[in-house]
This record gives structure tokens, C-alpha cells and sequence, in this order.
């Protein structure tokens, strides 16, 4: 974790790496970047103050040769919930922010980009598991970052070319 000083103020950032996630229950800034086809997918549990964050590559760890759970939407979903849980959240209070899924690779005969089908099973998953998707930045042809602040409540998204914006 990294600590940064700004306004008479510190705030401690952790940054999360690809196939990677996080669980915190303070007001620690979750931060991940290399978002093309991949997807940022953050929950957070206000009442509780408990708050993750999961970098997913793939949409399904379905014929994958490595398994690592945190590499898939279908496993690291599921994953990211039980460790916040298990933290004190509830997982009936959840709330998700999607951010990511660019239109960066096609690898099946149909056309479909990996970035849509992370898109797909992320918001087949969030229903299935009734969690509320709050908003999203998805799709298009973009590499992100994003910087989740749950002290004000908000996703700040850097794109590649250096725009900022807050869902």
C-alpha cells in the first residue's frame, strides 16, 4: 500500500495488478490500470464500510490451463464476494461498478470480443447474484484506470488519452 499526502490529509492507495484483487474495510483508494479488454469490476457495502475491487481478464474459466480465480469474471466474482463477506460485508448491501471490457480482441469464430463477453458475464453474474449495478464504463476502444475512493463513493476513470471522468 502506498501513502499519499494531499491536503493536510493522507490517503492510503493499493494498487491491484491484473488477475488480482483487493478487500479493504477503510477508506483506502483501490486503484488498477491496464484496462482494455479486461474489467475493473468494484463492489462495495457502504453500511459495513467494506470495499474490493477484482482485475479480471476472461469471462469464463472454462478449457483456461491456468485456473487462477481471480483471472475469470465466472470465479473471481464469486471470489471477491465470499472475501468481502468474510471482511463484514453483507452481501445483500452490495453494490458493483463496472469499468473496462474495450474492443481490443476477438478470439472466437463468432465475432464476439473478449471485452464483450467480459462485459456479458459480469452483468449475467451481478443479477444472478441480485447486486446492483450502479453505473459502468464499458466497451468502446480504450485502454482505463480506475481509482475507487470510498470516502466520497466515487469511480474516477483515466483513459488513454488522458481524459478524466467520474460514474
Amino acid at each position: 500500500m502506498k501513502r499519499l499526502e494531499t491536503n493536510d490529509e493522507t490517503i492510503t492507495r493499493r494498487k491491484i495488478g491484473i488477475a488480482e484483487y483487493a478487500v479493504v474495510t477503510d477508506e483506502t483508494v483501490l486503484v488498477t490500470s491496464g484496462l482494455g479488454s479486461c474489467l475493473g469490476i468494484i463492489l462495495y457495502d457502504q453500511r459495513n464500510s467494506v470495499s474490493g475491487l477484482i482485475h479480471v481478464m476472461l469471462p469464463s474459466v472454462d478449457h483456461a490451463r491456468d485456473t487462477t480465480p481471480a483471472k475469470f469474471v465466472d470465479t473471481g466474482l464469486p471470489l471477491l464476494i465470499d472475501e468481502m463477506v468474510e471482511a463484514g460485508a453483507d452481501a445483500n448491501r452490495l453494490r458493483a461498478w463496472i469499468v473496462g471490457g474495450s474492443e481490443m480482441l476477438q478470439f472466437n469464430s463468432t465475432g464476439e470480443s473478449i471485452g464483450s463477453r467480459n462485459i456479458a458475464m459480469a452483468e449475467q453474474l451481478l443479477e444472478e447474484l441480485g447486486i446492483r449495478l450502479v453505473d459502468a464504463d464499458i466497451g468502446g476502444n480504450h485502454g482505463r484506470s480506475l481509482r475507487f475512493d470510498p470516502a466520497e463513493e466515487t469511480v474516477s476513470i483515466r483513459t488513454a488519452d488522458d481524459s478524466i471522468q467520474q460514474i
